[in-house]
């Protein structure tokens, strides 16, 4: 098992993965595959810890940005079939092939190059995306869609098993757009159907469609978001599936001291005492994802009482007030726990409530925690496995 000498580290509660993981198996119509999304890290997780977390619950697929990722998850043991929902250039096609990877397809010249390939008994797997209304990749539906599909059907190197759309509006409560998109995306699935063309897979649910409208998402949930026990956004109903945070971010105190009145606190004593002080110095800062944008706005869980960051947030450390959890004269030690996201006693900070300070979305703050920070993967209360890339 892994080491770690800094007390910054971020626990992923494994029990917690799985009851998100079940609450969405239960939730979506019976039949429809479970893909299991592991881009950016595993949503700033730890990507080969949740994947194999997720592969031993039997997830279908895993989801991945880009074919690093893919060949990560290969290299580590995981066995499942992999798409890639990004692009992939020509120059990796023969690699995807060769460890058993699915990419998306949505480029004529890529699918060219694909036709060139040299034939060595094995096919390159691919989804042909299909742009229903999010702009980013894919095919238009119709004719555009129709033509492409048909020629990548021709090309014996590739076998296109699924045709898959994203919807870019579906944690929104008005979902008249979403519908449109459904709809668009039926018309190529009518299409491949009415053809009898030999296209298995079809697939556009995210998080917030199992969670809303799972009857739009055809052969596949793609989970992201909502495996890690965050909701996509406040507009979707979170009633209809109880979900629980994975990631909690903790560290611990480095030093204590009473600061004098009128002492400055950080670069640009931008916090200044107004009196005697006690002041507590943690080892966590912007170079670990814990932004700078932060300053004078975070606060941390110290004995189950919300305390102040204050200053400014260092690139490795950062300093809290201590007074509020000192009750009753008891002072705070070194080495004492603090949580920065997760729950302490009765008092729990969110990543939604770090997303509103940050004017962002729970996506981006768990993303941005940095690679130097180790994942501990926990399991009834045991650590069953640390990733720590530095080591």
């Amino acid at each position: 098992m892994e080491a770690y000498y800094r007390a910054t580290r971020a626990e992923i509660s494994l029990d917690a993965l799985r009851v998100n993981l079940t609450a969405f198996r239960q939730a979506i119509p019976e039949g429809m595959l479970l893909m299991a999304s592991v881009k950016a890290n595993a949503y700033g997780h730890g990507a080969v810890g949740i994947a194999r977390e997720a592969e031993a619950f039997g997830v279908d697929y895993m989801g991945v940005a880009f074919l690093d990722e893919a060949i990560q998850l290969r290299q580590a043991g995981i066995t499942k079939p992999i798409l890639v929902l990004g692009y992939v250039p020509a120059a990796g096609l023969a690699v995807a092939r060769d460890y058993d990877i699915t990419i998306a397809l949505f480029r004529y010249d890529i699918l060219e190059a694909a036709a060139a390939l040299p034939e060595n008994g094995k096919q390159l797997a691919v989804h042909i995306k299909i742009d229903s209304g999010m702009g980013r990749l894919g095919m238009l539906p119709g004719l555009e869609a129709e033509r492409f599909i048909e020629r990548a059907l021709t090309v014996k190197q590739l076998r296109v098993e699924g045709l898959f759309t994203h919807y870019s509006k579906a944690d929104e409560l008005d979902k008249a757009y979403t519908e449109q998109q459904y709809e668009r995306f039926n018309g190529v699935v009518d299409y491949v159907r009415n053809n009898a063309l030999p296209i298995s897979l079809f697939h556009a649910a995210n998080s917030a469609t199992g969670i809303d409208t799972p009857n739009w998402g055809h052969g596949m949930l793609r989970l992201g978001i909502g495996m890690y026990g965050l909701y996509p956004s406040a507009q979707v109903n979170q009633k209809e599936i109880a979900l629980e945070p994975v990631m909690s971010l903790k560290t611990a105190v480095a030093m204590t001291k009473t600061a004098p009145e009128h002492w400055g606190i950080s670069y640009g004593a931008r916090y200044v005492t107004s009196g005697q002080e006690r002041i507590g110095t943690l080892p966590i800062g912007y170079a670990d994802g814990f932004s700078r944008m932060l300053s004078g706005k975070a606060e941390a869980l110290v004995r189950g009482t919300r305390v102040p960051i204050l200053g400014t947030i260092c690139m490795d450390q950062c300093m809290i007030a201590l007074d509020p959890a000192e009750q009753g004269g008891v002072q705070v030690q070194a080495d004492e726990e603090v949580v920065i996201m997760g729950r302490q006693g009765d008092e729990v900070i969110t990543a939604d409530d770090i997303a509103d300070k940050l004017g962002t979305i729970n996506y981006e703050v768990t993303c941005m925690l940095a690679a130097r920070v180790p994942r501990v993967f926990v399991r009834n209360g045991a650590v069953q496995s640390i990733s720590n890339p530095l080591l």
